[in-house]
C-alpha cells in the first residue's frame, strides 16, 4: 500500500508532463499539414543539395 502513494503521484506527474508537451507540439504547428510530409521526398528541391560534397569534375 506505500508504494501506491509513491507510485500515483508520479504517474499523474508524467501524464501532466506528457501533455503539456502535447499542447506545446499544437501551439507549435506540429500537426498542421500531416499529408505534405509524406510527398515531401518525392519533390525535387535543387536548392537543398550540398555542393561540397558533390564529386569534383577531372580536367
Amino acid at each position: 500500500m506505500p508504494g501506491l502513494w509513491i507510485m500515483l503521484p508520479l504517474a499523474l506527474l508524467l501524464a501532466l508532463v506528457f501533455l503539456a508537451f502535447f499542447f506545446w507540439s499544437v501551439r507549435n504547428g506540429d500537426y498542421e499539414d500531416t499529408e505534405m510530409e509524406k510527398y515531401r521526398i518525392l519533390l525535387d528541391n535543387d536548392q537543398d543539395i550540398d555542393l561540397s560534397i558533390q564529386p569534383k569534375k577531372k580536367h
